[in-house]
């Protein structure tokens, strides 16, 4: 198992990752986009196959998971937690005070994993997300890094 940066050439396999997990999941232009804007982002390989995949964005000393995905596949192995880990020491290291997220209101593994990681409900989007019947809420989360 090994993280490392994304490159341009993994685009391709990051959106077959987000197709694979996702409701709503973002196109290949997205992650073209994320690129081009050079957002911090990694992958976490095993056995040579992209498991999981996560995009930050940093300004202002705040950073903000932009995206967090896992293979089916690899799922409810703690790839998840590992890059979560790795990123929030980057941030930190590069001087991010605090860390913010969105979650669906029912990703409730999601959620578990956050709550673990010490990050605090703070708010709600209504209608973040596109969902099979419409809509659907946001939980918003941050964990405060200036206190670790």
């Amino acid at each position: 198992m090994q993280i490392r940066a994304i490159t341009n050439q993994d685009l391709i396999q990051l959106a077959k990752i987000e197709e694979a997990s996702q409701l709503a999941p973002w196109s290949q232009e997205v992650f073209q986009r994320c690129w081009e804007a050079n957002y911090p982002g990694w992958v976490l390989e095993s056995e040579e196959n992209l498991a999981a995949f996560i995009l930050i964005s940093m300004v202002s000393g705040e950073c903000h998971i932009l995206n967090l995905c896992v293979h089916p596949n690899y799922q409810r192995q703690g790839f998840g937690h590992k890059l979560m880990e790795f990123a929030l020491s980057w941030a930190k290291q590069q001087g991010a005070g605090i860390v913010y997220l969105e979650v669906r209101h029912s990703n409730n593994s999601a959620i578990s994993l956050y709550r673990k990681m010490n990050f605090k409900q703070i708010g709600e989007r209504k209608n973040y997300y596109a969902s099979k019947n419409g809509r659907e809420d946001a939980l918003i989360f941050a964990r405060d890094l200036g206190m670790e």
